[in-house]
C-alpha cells in the first residue's frame, strides 16, 4: 500500500524542495534590487575589483575577435604587454567558463552581474542539501541556507570580490567528505575530488582553507575511530586489512582527481612559489606577502560578534564599536540567532553523549554476562554514531580550528605572547595574507549548527501553524541581523566620462598613459571603450614596472622623454585621484603640469586634462 503512495509522496517534496529554492531565487534579487531589471548597466556594490573582473570578461571576447592570443594582453603596460598567467592574476573555473558563455551572448557586465546574484541562491541551497543529509528537514535546511548565503560576510565581498563571493562550493564539498566517509566508492571520490577542484580554482583562499578543513576531518575522524575502539569488548579483535586498503584506493582517487584538474591552471604559480627565495615578495618575483599584513587583514572575536556597521538597523550602534581596518574583508558578523542555535545544538549533542555514555555501560555489563568470547562494537547497539551527533561534533571541532586560523599570528599580552596558526603557516604558505576570509568555514560551521538545533526544535512543536509562526520568526530576526537595504546598493557603470568618449574617436593605434600612474580599476574599465593601449597595469616586479617607478612622478624632467621612448601619445591628467591616490609622493598635492615643458595641452575635461607628449625620447635606465 505505501507503495501505492511512493509517487504521491515525491512529488510532495520535490514541490516543497522547488518552493523553498524558487524563495532563495526570490531573496536574491530582493537583497541585490535593482540588480535584476539592470543586468547591463548596473553592478551591485560600488566599483572597485569588480571593474577589474568585468574588465578580463571583456578582454577575453576582444581576444577572440581580433585572434590575439589568450595568454598576453597587449593593451596593458604598453609596449611590453602583461602576461595571463603572471601570479596576480589567477584562473578561476566555474566563473571564467560561465563568464566566457555570457559575455558572448550579452556582455561582461551581465556576465558579472550573473555571477554574483547566482551566487546568493546557490549557497543557500547547497547548504540546505549539506543540512538537510544531517537533519531530513527542509524547514531548518532552508533557514540554514538563509543564514549562510544572506550573510553581511556574502554581502560584503559581494559588492568586489567576485571569486570571494562564491561561496556555494563549500558546503556541497563538505557534503561528499561526509558522503565519502560514509560510503567509500568510486563514485563519491570523484565527485569529492571534483569538488575540491572547483572550490580551489574559484579562488587559492578557499582552497587553503578547505585543505585545513579537510584536515581538520581527518584528525576528527581519528578521534571517532579511538572512541570506537574502546567501545570493542575484545581488543583483539582482528584488523581487516582489506577494507583499510580499499579506504586508501578510494582516497588516492580522490585525490588524483583533484590535482589532475588543479595543476594545469596552478602550475605556474607553483612554479614561482618553488623558484623563489623563502620571504621573496611580489615585487622581488616570488608570491610571499608581507608577515605584517597578517595583523592588517585578522580577524577579531569581536568581529564575529557585532552587527555590520551598514545595517540599516543595528549599524549605527556598532559601526564606531570596534575598529575595521578593511570592512569588506572583516565584516564577520555570525549573527546571534545563529549562535545562539549553535548554543542550544552543542548542549543537546552533550546531553545525548552523557545519555549514551551511560547507557553504554549498561549494555556493556549486559554483553559481559551473555557473551565472554565475542567482541561487541558498542557503536552497533546503539545510536552513538547517528549522523546529527558527528555532524554537531565535527562542525564544532571545524569552526573552533577556522576561528584560530583567522585570529593574527600572535596575541601580546605584556611580555607573553600567545601564538595562533597562521604564524607557522606562514612560514609555509607565505602568500597569504587575508587571514579574516577564514570566517567563512566558521560561518558554514555555525550554519549547519543552527539547523541541527532547529530540526530539535521543530520536532518538539506539536502543531504545523506553531511551527510556521516559530519559523517566521527566527527568520525575520536573521534578516534585522544581517540585511543592509535600505538603501539599495547598486551602481550605474553604464555612464562613460567624455574624456573616454573622445579618445575612442581618436584614429589609429596609439599608446597612453593615465596619471597618476597607477593601475586603477576604472583605467581598465574604460579602455573597454576607448581601446587604446595603456602604460598602466605592469605587474608588480616586471621590467615595465621598474620603468614605471622611474616615471611615476608627472613633473620630474625626464618623465616626457621615457613616454615618447616607450611610443606614448597623450597623458591623461586626473587632477582629481591626486587626493586619494597612494601612488604620489605628497597624497592631496596636485603637481602643477603648467611647470613639465615636455607635454603639452590638448584638451580640457571636468577634473580630466589631456596633454601631448612633445619631449624627445630618452631611454630609461632600467
Amino acid at each position: 500500500m505505501l507503495k501505492a503512495y511512493y509517487p504521491i509522496f515525491k512529488k510532495m517534496r520535490n514541490k516543497s524542495k522547488i518552493l523553498i529554492f524558487s524563495g532563495f531565487i526570490f531573496l536574491g534579487a530582493i537583497v541585490t534590487y535593482p540588480l535584476i531589471f539592470k543586468m547591463s548597466s548596473h553592478i551591485y556594490g560600488v566599483p572597485g575589483d569588480s571593474l577589474v573582473n568585468i574588465y578580463w570578461f571583456w578582454w577575453w571576447k576582444y581576444a577572440w575577435g581580433n585572434n590575439l592570443s589568450f595568454t598576453t594582453i597587449p593593451l596593458l603596460s604598453a609596449p611590453f604587454g602583461v602576461k595571463i598567467l603572471d601570479p596576480f592574476l589567477f584562473w578561476t573555473l566555474y566563473s571564467s567558463l560561465l563568464a566566457i558563455g555570457l559575455t558572448f551572448l550579452a556582455n561582461e557586465v551581465f556576465a558579472y552581474n550573473f555571477l554574483i546574484l547566482s551566487s546568493f541562491p546557490l549557497a543557500a541551497i547547497t547548504m540546505y542539501f549539506l543540512v538537510y543529509h544531517f537533519t531530513r528537514n527542509r524547514l531548518a535546511s532552508m533557514v540554514s541556507g538563509i543564514i549562510y548565503s544572506f550573510s553581511p560576510y556574502h554581502f560584503w565581498h559581494g559588492f568586489q570580490h567576485l571569486t570571494v563571493a562564491q561561496i556555494q562550493w563549500m558546503p556541497l564539498y563538505a557534503l561528499f567528505l561526509f558522503k565519502l566517509s560514509e560510503a567509500r566508492n568510486y563514485k563519491n571520490a570523484i565527485l569529492c575530488g571534483f569538488l575540491f577542484s572547483v572550490v580551489t580554482l574559484e579562488t587559492l583562499y578557499y582552497g587553503y582553507f578547505m585543505l585545513i578543513f579537510t584536515g581538520a576531518f581527518i584528525l576528527w575522524q581519528g578521534w571517532q575511530g579511538l572512541r570506537k575502539k574502546s567501545k570493542v569488548q575484545s581488543p583483539k579483535s582482528k584488523v581487516n586489512y582489506t577494507t583499510h586498503f580499499h579506504t586508501c584506493k578510494v582516497i588516492l582517487v580522490a585525490v588524483l582527481v583533484a590535482l589532475v584538474i588543479i595543476l594545469p591552471f596552478t602550475y605556474n604559480i607553483f612554479k614561482i612559489a618553488l623558484a623563489s627565495s623563502p620571504g621573496e615578495s611580489i615585487a622581488e618575483g616570488g608570491l610571499s606577502r608581507p608577515f605584517e599584513d597578517l595583523f592588517m587583514y585578522s580577524a577579531q572575536p569581536l568581529h564575529y560578534l557585532i552587527p555590520s556597521g551598514d545595517n540599516p538597523f543595528l549599524g549605527r550602534l556598532t559601526r564606531n564599536f570596534i575598529k575595521i581596518y578593511h570592512p569588506i574583508e572583516q565584516t564577520l558578523y555570525l549573527g546571534w540567532v545563529g549562535i545562539i542555535l549553535s548554543i542550544i545544538a552543542i548542549r543537546g549533542w552533550r546531553r545525548k553523549n552523557r545519555k549514551q555514555r551511560a547507557e553504554s555501560r549498561e549494555q556493556r555489563e549486559k554483553a559481559i554476562k551473555q557473551s565472554s568470547n565475542q567482541a561487541i562494537e558498542w557503536s552497533s547497539i546503539q545510536d552513538q554514531g547517528s549522523r546529527i551527533q558527528k555532524a554537531t561534533s565535527f562542525f564544532l571541532f571545524a569552526g573552533i580550528v577556522a576561528l584560530l586560523f583567522s585570529f593574527a599570528p600572535y596575541l601580546e599580552l605584556g611580555n607573553f605572547r600567545i601564538f595562533f596558526p597562521s604564524y607557522f603557516m606562514y612560514k609555509v604558505i607565505p602568500m597569504v595574507r587575508v587571514l579574516a576570509r577564514f570566517g567563512i568555514v566558521v560561518l558554514l560551521s555555525v550554519s549547519v549548527l543552527a539547523g541541527i538545533a532547529l530540526t530539535s526544535i521543530l520536532q518538539r512543536i506539536s502543531t504545523p501553524k506553531k511551527k510556521g509562526i516559530f519559523l517566521t520568526f527566527i527568520m525575520l530576526l536573521v534578516f534585522f541581523e544581517f540585511t543592509n537595504i535600505p538603501p539599495f546598493r547598486t551602481t550605474d557603470v553604464s555612464i562613460v566620462p567624455p574624456v573616454y568618449k573622445w579618445l575612442a574617436k581618436q584614429p589609429g593605434d596609439f599608446i597612453i598613459a593615465e596619471y597618476p600612474l597607477e593601475t586603477d580599476s576604472r583605467y581598465l574599465f574604460y579602455q573597454r571603450i576607448h581601446q587604446k593601449r595603456l602604460i598602466n597595469g605592469a605587474p608588480p616586479g616586471s621590467q615595465a614596472d621598474r620603468i614605471c617607478q622611474e616615471i611615476k612622478n608627472i613633473l620630474d624632467l625626464k618623465t616626457p622623454g621615457i613616454l615618447r621612448h616607450l611610443g606614448a601619445k597623450y597623458v591623461i591628467f586626473h587632477s582629481g585621484k591626486y587626493a586619494k591616490s597612494s601612488e604620489v609622493e605628497i597624497i592631496g598635492q596636485v603637481p602643477d603640469i603648467k611647470k613639465q615643458p615636455g607635454l603639452k595641452l590638448v584638451k580640457t575635461f571636468p577634473e580630466t586634462k589631456v596633454y601631448e607628449v612633445i619631449a624627445l625620447p630618452i631611454k630609461p635606465l632600467d
